[in-house]
């Protein structure tokens, strides 16, 4: 009999999240799951059709604000679900990789309608609220890819110092603009995602002006 896609699913994340999405493999999910390796091509012929479920499942569970809610603007939208997308990829290892080496699945195709039909409404075309949906995707997950990768780095230096104000010191500008970024001994990047994400939103607004 055919083991369970969710119970899959279910290990192969606890699986991502103990190794890592270079060490996943369906070998390894086979050893955790006590079963031969080919009973898992009942569902998943490939890693890669793996990899593309389990970013699904990792939306489903994590991702609370992939639709707008009644009444909500195209606006509030904007920046709920790219926030909410953002805490999706780093509750996940790797979450940023995941989301961004796979395709989507038909409910994804059917949450995107559902967003592009917002800005449409809004008043852009089709064809700018696709771009304004992929251009808010790759910025939280290069974003992201960044936040993780600057974790990875600590853990593996763990122990090195180092003093970044004595190394910015030559550039005062750069040193001013760093220096607002910093809560304690840490890097605020809350406050650089929202930032950038002012940006994003500021052009769409110029964009949609210009329309009217």
């Amino acid at each position: 009999m055919p083991i369970d896609r969710d119970r899959i699913l279910q290990e192969a994340l606890a699986v991502l999240n103990e190794v890592g999405i270079d060490k996943l493999s369906t070998r390894k999910l086979a050893e955790r799951l006590g079963v031969q390796q080919p009973a898992l091509y009942w569902h998943f012929k490939s890693k890669s059709l793996l990899l593309d479920a389990l970013n699904s499942e990792m939306l489903r569970r994590f991702h609370n604000h992939r639709l707008p809610e009644p009444g909500e603007n195209w606006i509030g939208f904007t920046y709920a679900t790219a926030r909410s997308m953002r805490r999706t990829l780093l509750a996940v290892r790797d979450g940023a990789r995941l989301a961004a080496g796979t395709r989507p699945s038909d409910t994804d195709f059917a949450d995107a309608e559902s967003q592009l039909k917002l800005y449409v409404d809004a008043g852009f075309s089709p064809q700018e609220a696709l771009h304004i949906s992929i251009a808010v995707a790759r910025y939280v997950v290069g974003f992201v890819l960044e936040e993780q990768g600057e974790r990875v780095r600590m853990e593996e230096d763990a122990g090195a110092t180092g003093d970044i104000e004595s190394e910015l010191a030559p550039f005062p500008i750069l040193a001013e603009a760093f220096a607002s970024l910093v809560t304690g001994h840490s890097i605020n990047t809350e406050a650089a995602f929202d930032q950038g994400l002012d940006y994003l939103v500021d052009g769409m607004k110029a964009a949609l002006e210009a329309k009217a």
